[in-house]
């Protein structure tokens, strides 16, 4: 899914430097997934577009066979996101229904495809926006809005990273289940060093960077900010325009000027252009920066997994493309292959930071405790010979039960997923606490991966009897 959202996303790109998202004029859902299949379609269709401000000032000399060629790329755009729409929707209400998940992997579920749908809307408001005769206005330029186009691309990026990043935590989690008790302790411990916090802080304020950038290039393409200054790294006579075009009173809409300063930054192509420098550069120095740190720093370095060694290489090397795309495209008057490529530049260094993220953070703590039980160490706040009463109890419940319930191997099953079919839930009331509505007892893991699960009802009345002694 993370994959068909990567290709959907850039050829959004296309579709808005050919200007074909405003070439389908009506939002239908079910029967809008059907083309134009003769020719009077085809003229009803080119009709209402002609009927459109774009057309009317931009592309006033169009042919029905140049339309023919903006309407397919609309239509396919629109075709692809009800496609992995419906094959993310489908599966995952049936998921939450046979109840296959866990509490908070279903709501996880639901919030992605509630944001699935969110986005269908976002685009048709988005297009509704372009479709407006205010634009017929001398000195208008017919197109959408870089609000609505920006939300549309922010909304995108969320349902792509919500999908990765619960991805990269099924995996993770299984794999560190899947991995022998000795291994999956001692990464476990590596990762919970105090030393490492900072980093994952780090790492954390750099994917929220990278992000904001791409939204800030998202208000560029909106206002075809990036047909001007196409050069670098000056912007004129210096590295900035003059303060008088970046704060134009041309763009406020008050008589008091009180909105100047924001409307400058949101809306005047200059400011929004040097804001994505700005942002850009800060963005590659901070990478540098995080790369610096690893391969100098002696604590760090000694702390660091390899794998996210390697992660850092990786998103260094994913900065450099992509400045060297913004550049190119900027230098070239933005052609339509380099400008999409500079857009999936962005969510491919996106993507490797929170790869980079997730090869440093912290499992969830229900895979914690499991990873702890299997080798024995204390689960009950800190109190070993609890936990070591629990154990034996829950031993011995397992091997008296008349029907103990079926063995689950580890490798076969996800991180998230597991642990519901498990019954292992945490307490709230304390770190790693079991609470009596939440958590079955269960044995520690055989060495052929299997794990015996003993019934509520046997291990509470275990569990009262240890109290009670």
């Amino acid at each position: 899914m993370s994959v068909c959202f990567r290709r959907i996303l850039r050829w959004t790109t296309n579709v808005i430097l050919f200007s074909g998202s405003l070439s389908i004029t009506e939002w239908r859902p079910v029967t809008g997934s059907v083309p134009p299949r003769n020719q009077a379609d085809w003229e009803a269709e080119f009709e209402k577009y002609r009927a459109s401000p774009e057309f009317k000032v931009l592309n006033s000399r169009m042919t029905l066979e140049e339309f023919k060629s903006i309407y397919w790329m609309e239509w396919i755009h629109r075709l692809w996101g009800r496609f992995v729409g419906l094959s993310f929707v489908v599966p995952a209400v049936y998921f939450v229904a046979t109840k296959r998940v866990s509490r908070s992997m279903s709501a996880r579920l639901l919030g992605i495809a509630s944001l699935i749908g969110f986005q269908g809307f976002l685009g048709w408001w988005m297009v509704k926006s372009g479709l407006k005769d205010d634009l017929l206005a001398p000195g208008s330029t017919p197109r959408v809005s870089q609000y609505r186009l920006t939300a549309h691309l922010g909304a995108a990026f969320v349902c792509y990273l919500a999908m990765l990043w619960n991805g990269l935590d099924i995996l993770r989690g299984n794999k560190l289940l899947s991995s022998p008790p000795a291994t999956a302790s001692s990464t476990l411990a590596a990762l919970r060093h105090p030393g490492l916090r900072t980093f994952r802080l780090a790492v954390t304020a750099l994917s929220a960077l990278v992000f904001v950038t791409a939204m800030s290039g998202g208000l560029v393409a909106g206002l075809d900010a990036g047909l001007i200054y196409n050069e670098f790294p000056y912007m004129g006579n210096g590295l900035t325009p003059p303060k008088s075009e970046l704060f134009d009173p041309f763009y406020s809409h008050t008589p008091d000027h009180s909105d100047l300063v924001w409307r400058n930054f949101l809306e005047n192509p200059s400011l929004v252009q040097l804001d994505h420098r700005i942002l850009a550069t800060t963005t590659f120095s901070a990478i540098m920066a995080l790369w610096a740190w690893t391969r100098y720093s002696k604590s760090l370095t000694s702390l660091l997994p390899r794998a996210a060694k390697r992660g850092v290489h990786g998103v260094v090397g994913f900065a450099f493309l992509q400045v060297t795309l913004g550049i190119c495209t900027l230098l070239y008057l933005v052609p339509t292959h380099l400008a999409s490529s500079h857009q999936a530049g962005a969510l491919a260094l996106l993507t490797w930071t929170f790869v980079l993220g997730s090869r440093t953070w912290l499992p969830s703590r229900a895979v914690q405790k499991l990873v702890m039980e299997r080798v024995g160490a204390p689960t009950l706040g800190g109190n070993a010979a609890a936990a070591a009463k629990l154990r034996d109890a829950a031993t011995a419940s397992a091997a008296s039960a008349a029907t103990p319930m079926s063995a689950t191997s580890l490798a076969s099953l996800g991180g998230a997923t597991l642990l519901p079919l498990l019954g292992l839930g945490l307490g709230r009331g304390g770190s790693g606490g079991v609470t009596n509505k939440e958590t079955l007892g269960h044995e520690d893991v055989a060495p052929a991966g299997k794990m015996l699960v003993v019934q509520k009802d046997q291990f509470l009345a275990r569990q009262r009897g240890i109290k009670s002694s």
